[in-house]
């Protein structure tokens, strides 16, 4: 008798223990900023002279992008939902507004919003999108202007998870 009751609590214990997979599976329910915050993405097209990488940081809601020429090297982060003024280096003065327009879990769309003298108040949101093959992931970019068109020669470009750090 006394070996039937520690069967039944050994089984009544097992029984009502539960894997909430929430150890495990911690990326369940999040949106694109949380899941992915601070992943290094590194273009496929990137080469010898030219490499880009970008990075999603959820603390400060922001885009860092990094892309290193043969003679420089630029790092900039990019506050979302603000507007930010900025100038180039052949004197033109400007602001970029940046905004969410959707978040998912494995994708999101940022509007871009330049202001200057050569694109006054031209649009265009970048749709990210991160897919697995089980092995590794990609994130896909594509560019689209104010009136749902894609940019010419920027129609889709694809980067690749990586280990690498970014300007941070």
């Amino acid at each position: 008798m006394k070996k039937l009751i520690y069967l039944f609590l050994t089984l009544l214990i097992v029984a009502c223990s539960s894997d909430d997979s929430s150890d495990g599976d911690s990326d369940n329910n999040q949106l694109f900023l949380e899941k992915y915050d601070g992943v290094v993405w590194e273009w496929d097209g990137s080469f010898d002279t030219y490499t880009e990488k970008i990075a999603f940081i959820n603390s400060s809601k922001s885009i860092t992008d990094y892309t290193l020429f043969p003679d420089e090297e630029w790092c900039y982060t990019w506050p979302i939902a603000t507007t930010t003024d900025y100038e180039y280096s052949d004197g033109v003065d400007g602001s970029i507004t940046i905004s969410i327009q959707e978040e998912t879990e494995n994708s999101i769309a940022i509007l871009f919003k330049i202001n200057d003298e050569d694109y006054e108040e031209e649009g265009f949101v970048h749709n990210y999108t991160v897919t697995s093959n089980g092995i590794y992931q990609t994130l896909t970019r594509i560019q689209v202007n104010d009136n749902g068109n894609y940019y010419e020669g920027d129609d889709l470009t694809v980067y690749s998870r990586t280990d690498d750090e970014v300007c941070f």
